[in-house]
């Protein structure tokens, strides 16, 4: 009997041995198949990651932390240094000498172990033509075979740089252009006409500050005086055209009505069309042609008057002498006083018409050094003697004076039209001053 129960249990545990080795065989069947997955995975794993850094369009490079040799970079990083592989692996970034700034690592490493990792920190390398490149820096630190290693990543941002440059000048180009010009400019919203810069040159011609017109329109300020000039302006800039040398009338601040030479351009800001304008203040260019076709036909006029009156001063010059000699006749003797007043009457007629030609015809000026004490002290006796006809009086005070250049003729006869004027306008037993000092 013992010994049957004892063949029961090394069946029984020959039954259980059994059982184990075929649990541990499917475990170790499990192991090997996740063992195998893993690897297939990790290899998959490190052949992306391959990719992804060598064939990356941005720059990749990993280095040791501890001493900052290089341990793979990317071709993109190749190409920006200018060196081969041979001449990067194993080596620094300050063997290459590519820093524009050596600290600029240290700075990179002391904000790197500060926060943990770095993102998009602005750096400038040196290639191997001494060529600068501008660039974003981001890095991380990773393990790689047990060691602390850097990973930076690297975008070469230089022509973004250039261009930002470029449109930074451009822009400071037409802000010089636009806010230094003599001519009036503004940039409005081409429906509602809301300001959004102008310059000087507008602010001075229209007489509002910049800050009032910023905060307006055109519409509202009643820039516009005929508003189907504006909806013209509307009309041509919305379909794509230009304005050029348009005349308008617009209004200034207190409501001054001028006129106005103006020109658009289309352009758009920040997906708005808007329109670009300038104008020319004609208002006083129109009144000044203006007043040289008045002068011009007053020229005209005195042209023709000045004709008139040579031919009027030759029949009067006939008649005069006829009088003269009739007065002269002993059966007029009676007649005297009517003949030498006809005589005078055009002797004032013809002095009269020869004041008009001296103003109505272009004359010669002969300028050369006068002193006016003496065009005064030669014209003196005749008006001290008109002075004494009428019963008044000539004050003279001359003092030292120096020559001047100018017309004698044209002085002499000034001097005497301001005296008769003078002459004229005070009473019996007045004085008339005439004085001369420096």
């Amino acid at each position: 009997m013992n010994d049957l129960r004892t063949q029961e249990q090394l069946l029984q545990e020959v039954d259980e041995l059994k059982a184990r080795v075929t649990e541990l065989e499917r475990i170790n069947t499990n192991d090997v198949l996740e063992y195998t997955s893993t690897v297939r995975a990790l290899r998959l794993s490190e052949e992306k990651f391959s990719n992804a850094f060598h064939y990356s369009p941005d720059i990749i490079t990993i280095s040791s932390l501890n001493d900052a040799r290089y341990l793979d970079v990317n071709d993109a990083f190749l190409n920006l240094v200018g060196f081969s592989r041979d001449e990067v692996i194993g080596y620094t970034s300050y063997d290459l000498n590519i820093w524009q700034f050596p600290y600029d690592r240290g700075r990179l490493m002391q904000q790197l172990r500060g926060d943990g990792r770095l993102r998009n920190l602005e750096f400038v390398f040196r290639n191997r033509n001494g060529e600068l490149k501008t660039t974003l820096i981001s890095a991380d630190i990773i393990k790689v075979d047990g060691e602390d290693c850097l990973l930076c990543v690297v975008k070469d941002i230089t022509d973004r740089k250039k261009m930002e440059h470029d449109l930074i000048l451009s822009e400071q180009r037409f802000n010089k252009a636009f806010n230094f010009s003599p001519i009036t400019m503004s940039i409005t919203t081409l429906e509602e006409g809301r300001f959004l810069n102008v310059n000087e040159s507008f602010c001075h011609v229209m007489g509002y500050t910049r800050e009032y017109l910023l905060s307006s329109s055109s519409i509202e300020i009643g820039f516009w005086v005929d508003p189907d000039q504006r909806e013209e302006v509307k009309r041509i800039i919305s379909e794509g055209g230009s304005v050029g040398d348009m005349e308008v009338r617009f209004r200034r601040e207190k409501g001054e009505i001028r006129l106005g030479l103006y020109s658009a351009e289309r352009i758009e800001l920040d997906g708005e069309i808007c329109i670009l304008s300038q104008f020319i203040d004609l208002t006083e260019r129109k009144h000044m042609e203006n007043e040289m076709t008045r002068l011009g036909q007053l020229n005209l006029v005195g042209e023709m008057a000045a004709s008139i009156a040579h031919e009027i001063r030759n029949p009067m010059t006939t008649v005069r002498g006829f009088l003269q000699l009739l007065k002269e006749v002993e059966k007029y003797a009676d007649e005297i006083d009517s003949f030498n007043l006809m005589i005078e009457e055009l002797d004032r007629a013809n002095s009269i018409i020869t004041e008009f030609l001296s103003l109505a015809k272009n004359k010669m000026v002969e300028i050369k050094p006068v002193n006016l004490n003496t065009v005064i002290n030669n014209v003196y006796p005749l008006i001290l003697a008109k002075a004494m006809m009428q019963d008044k009086i000539i004050s003279l005070n001359l003092d030292d004076i120096p020559d001047l250049l100018l017309d004698e003729q044209e002085v002499r006869q000034l001097i005497l039209n301001l005296i008769n004027n003078g002459l004229e306008s005070i009473p019996e037993g007045k004085i008339v001053f005439l004085s001369t000092y420096t």
